[in-house]
């Protein structure tokens, strides 16, 4: 970590009391507060991964992670926005005019994205662009809408040099799209999720990125694995709100009585839960810095990012999200009655940490994949 970067760590509290105010308008309104978007755009939380010269920090994973993990101790949602929105990296994809067309005039870009697929048909100068891309968290605040979609020539997907489907990523104006209004949900709800639809808007060839060739920006942060710089944020992001529950629930058991007149705090198997909880939950976050700090320097040394590396990263991922769920599930069972009622910091933390780890990033499934690499077979899903 650089002295440039460093200070980078310190954004979650500076932005503390921000976000705690915003925290009651953030569940009633499913959305952040346009004023609180604007404190995290101006203070550059959301420039963490942009390259230096589009005014960005150009951060090392292993950075961005703390920061995003610090912001979901801090609110679920908010944590959660600050991952969607980090998607300035696309301007080490990019051609500088396409870059101009994004950052050439007016405030810094507020981007958001989704992880589905649409379709593209090449057109004169560009593509005609397709498709519902659900659960798109921050996209009533964003400026530009980074869509993956598959190329198409006829009904048929058209496949890289490499035999891969050819997906590109294409960056839309706001009002090239349409929100519907979807984000109606057990938690997670500010971070106002809703559907994007697309039809047939023409998108320049200079705002299309493609991932299967080297960056245009030669340098150690954008020449490994493009999709290791978006895919792990989720999983830092509940591994803060998880820290958060047991934070939480530590506070709650001192003052809650059993029956018997004694503190939760007092229960040996109270005790032993917060103990087996801290100590699951800082090993899973320092396997998940591990492996990001092992891509990290492979880009410094110029090495190549190899199956092993992402499937190293990959199993990090589904491990924090594993220990997330069960220290999330203790806590809400320690916290006993006082768990169920809104307004509860833990049942809230329950509700939002449970729903980011249904994101399909999160799904157990990986771990066979990640099996499969290490016996030196082909993983059934992959390891991005």
């Amino acid at each position: 970590m650089t002295m440039r970067t460093a200070h980078l760590l310190d954004l979650p509290a500076q932005l503390e009391a921000a976000i705690g105010a915003a925290a009651g308008d953030m569940e009633a309104g499913r959305d952040l507060p346009e004023h609180l978007v604007r404190e995290l755009r101006d203070s550059g939380a959301l420039r963490l991964l942009t390259p230096r010269e589009l005014g960005g920090f150009e951060a090392p994973l292993e950075t961005v992670l703390q920061v995003y993990e610090g912001f979901g101790r801090l609110d679920a949602s908010a944590g959660w926005i600050v991952w969607n929105a980090n998607w300035g990296f696309i301007g080490a994809l990019l051609d500088e005019p396409g870059n101009a067309r994004i950052w050439g005039a007016g405030p810094e870009p507020v981007f958001a994205a989704s992880s589905m697929v649409g379709t593209a048909v090449p057109c004169d100068g560009g593509y005609r662009l397709s498709g519902h891309w659900k659960l798109v968290s921050g996209i009533n605040h964003a400026d530009w809408f980074a869509a993956a979609a598959y190329i198409k020539d006829g009904d048929n997907v058209l496949l890289t040099d490499d035999g891969m489907l050819d997906v590109r990523f294409f960056m839309l104006r706001r009002e090239q799209l349409s929100v519907k209004d979807t984000w109606h949900s057990s938690g997670l709800r500010g971070s106002g999720s809703h559907s994007v639809m697309v039809e047939d808007a023409v998108v320049p060839g200079d705002l299309v990125a493609r991932v299967d060739v080297p960056a245009r920006v030669q340098r150690p942060r954008y020449q490994g694995y493009i999709p290791s710089l978006v895919v792990p944020g989720c999983s830092a992001v509940v591994l803060g709100v998880a820290r958060s529950a047991i934070e939480e629930t530590t506070a709650l058991v001192v003052s809650k009585r059993t029956m018997t007149g004694g503190t939760l705090a007092a229960s040996a198997h109270t005790q032993t839960v917060i103990a087996r909880s801290e100590a699951a939950l800082q090993a899973a976050r320092l396997l998940l810095l591990a492996a990001a700090r092992d891509l990290d320097l492979a880009g410094e040394n110029a090495a190549p990012v190899t199956l092993e590396l992402r499937a190293a990263l990959r199993a990090a991922m589904s491990h924090a999200a594993q220990t997330s769920r069960d220290v999330l599930t203790a806590m809400y069972e320690l916290g006993s009655s006082a768990s169920i009622y809104q307004g509860n910091s833990v049942e809230r933390l329950f509700r939002d940490g449970m729903v980011a780890l249904q994101h399909h990033n999160h799904s157990a499934a990986f771990f066979e994949s990640v099996g499969r690499v290490r016996l030196g077979m082909a993983p059934t899903l992959p390891v991005f």
